[in-house]
């Protein structure tokens, strides 16, 4: 991972704690002994995850007011914010022509703006250390347009974009920046997915995508690979932006594109989704 890893017992804030990636993540880095906040708006009733946190913090990311508060009372408690982990999400099946503009909102706004305000209200005090780390859960979505999750590629492309030029921008302050994005897994985001389209035109489509997409993910990599991906980058020294995880099939087909061409390779994943 580069380096010769970083101190144990790194104070964390998690987003989207309560089930998936998250819960994983928040699973994997209190048992290796760092101290993990965690946000969510659902309640808890896990105990297993519970007696793992440092602290729960309940709240709507979707609300301005969320970032600010949470990180207010870390630094309260610990006095220090070493790690934002930023993986709440939401998904979308269907067209973009069918995703109107109230689904489209809230899925930007949970993806991508909630991600940016956790990022603004964490800097003060990673600047003020001399050091910290912002890891940004994005996915291999965000690197490919896929038919029929378009708007969830859309926000994660977002996630790509705003991470690079943070990671410039903080270098200077000792903060880094990283991502991991992730291809198909076995987490409830597959069950909550939300479906746009139903009277739609492109219905038939739709249905046989979701359905390729559904089986996909739950015959995926289990959610307890990537955590300990994530584990290792927190303690690690590593600088280096991104991180693929997941089958790797899917990882050379991402990395092989540029070598494919867009022609071939939008063909091919037309094909493989579309039939």
């Amino acid at each position: 991972m580069g380096g010769n890893g970083k101190r144990r017992g790194q104070v964390v804030l998690l987003t989207g704690v309560s089930s998936g990636f998250g819960r994983s993540i928040a699973l994997e880095l209190a048992g290796a002994g760092h101290r993990v906040y965690g946000i969510s708006r659902r309640q808890l009733a896990d105990p297993p995850l519970e007696a793992a946190l440092a602290g729960y913090l309940p709240g709507d990311l979707c609300l301005p007011e969320t970032a600010e508060r949470a990180v207010d009372q870390v630094l309260q408690r610990e006095g220090r914010l070493d790690v934002l982990i930023n993986d709440a999400g939401m998904g979308i099946g269907g067209a973009l022509e069918d995703t109107d503009d109230e689904a489209l909102h809230h899925l930007m706004e949970l993806n991508f703006f909630a991600m940016a305000r956790m990022c603004r209200a964490a800097l003060p005090a990673m600047r003020r250390q001399g050091a910290g780390t912002i890891l940004n859960i994005s996915s291999l979505g965000g690197l490919v347009g896929l038919p029929f999750q378009g708007a969830y590629s859309a926000s994660k492309y977002a996630v790509e974009g705003y991470s690079e030029a943070l990671r410039s921008e903080v270098q200077p302050f000792g903060v880094r920046v990283l991502l991991v994005e992730p291809g198909d897994f076995r987490t409830k985001f597959t069950a909550s997915r939300r479906l746009v389209g139903d009277e739609s035109d492109y219905r038939p489509f739709r249905d046989r995508a979701v359905a390729r997409i559904e089986k996909d993910e739950l015959g995926g990599c289990p959610p307890e690979q990537l955590a300990v991906l994530v584990r290792r980058l927190v303690e690690s020294s590593s600088r280096r932006l991104r991180r693929k995880a997941g089958g790797l099939g899917q990882r050379l087909l991402i990395g092989g594109r540029w070598l494919m061409g867009d022609r071939l390779f939008l063909f091919l994943l037309r094909k493989y989704y579309m039939g």
